[in-house]
């Protein structure tokens, strides 16, 4: 047992010795695998991508004209209603800060001012100021990015330095029971082609090894039949498993 242990230990290194030097079989097992993972990995990329393109950033830029200019590329000036009966001009350098330029109005119908995309209208109630946000029907997501503007030009009013930022980012569709099924069995008949195709390229040390007769001449050497299968076995199957 103990000469057979050392045979095998001995084949073992070998084998492996002679797998690390040879490019012929790396080549082969770039080949095959860049074949056949290649096509995988492009549609997870494509996945990917498509997923970072579905989550896009919401800023006021898309809506608002950062100057008193008219309508232009769908952007609108923001208008401010001011209904406290006094200036708000901190409030309006605060929205000046994020590239935004107001337009005031002091009209009490609301209705018969010209379409813009948002507004916002400041009342005095007491001692408290009151917010209203008011959005047009066309623009999407018009009420979070008023909402983020408000927060923003508090934290400006609050001598803060931090910014708020808010990103659209789409419930992802939930695969039926059906899809999960086919997913799965196209991912197993896929690992098995992958896997059945990988046992050739162990096998071309072996039958080099028959061609050049030097099996027989490790047999008549004294090296035992079972030694030299496990000892080659000990570095084809770890190697197969992990690829």
């Amino acid at each position: 047992m103990m000469l057979w242990r050392q045979q095998v230990c001995a084949v073992m290194r070998i084998h492996f010795l002679k797998l690390k030097h040879e490019g012929k079989f790396l080549r082969s097992i770039l080949l095959f695998f860049g074949i056949f993972i290649l096509p995988m990995l492009m549609i997870f990329i494509g996945f990917q991508l498509w997923d970072s393109t579905s989550i896009w950033e919401i800023t006021a830029d898309s809506y608002f004209l950062p100057t008193a200019e008219k309508i232009q590329n769908k952007s609108t000036n923001l208008l401010l209603f001011n209904d406290t009966g006094s200036e708000i001009e901190d409030f309006i350098s605060a929205l000046k800060t994020q590239n935004i330029i107001p337009e005031i109005s002091h009209e009490k119908n609301i209705t018969n001012i010209p379409l813009h995309n948002g507004a916002i209208k400041i009342s005095l109630e007491g001692k408290s100021y009151r917010f209203t946000i008011m959005c047009s029907a066309e623009p999407i997501n018009c009420f979070p990015m008023l909402m983020n503007v408000l927060s923003n030009t508090f934290l400006r009013l609050f001598n803060s330095t931090a910014r708020i930022r808010i990103w659209s980012e789409p419930f992802p569709s939930i695969p039926s029971p059906e899809l999960k099924s086919e997913i799965f069995f196209i991912s197993l008949t896929y690992m098995l082609m992958l896997a059945a195709g990988l046992p050739p390229h162990f096998a071309v040390s072996s039958m080099e090894d028959y061609k050049l007769q030097a099996r027989a001449q490790l047999r008549l050497a004294g090296l035992f039949p079972s030694a030299y299968w496990c000892g080659q076995a000990l570095v084809d199957v770890p190697l197969f498993w992990t690829l």
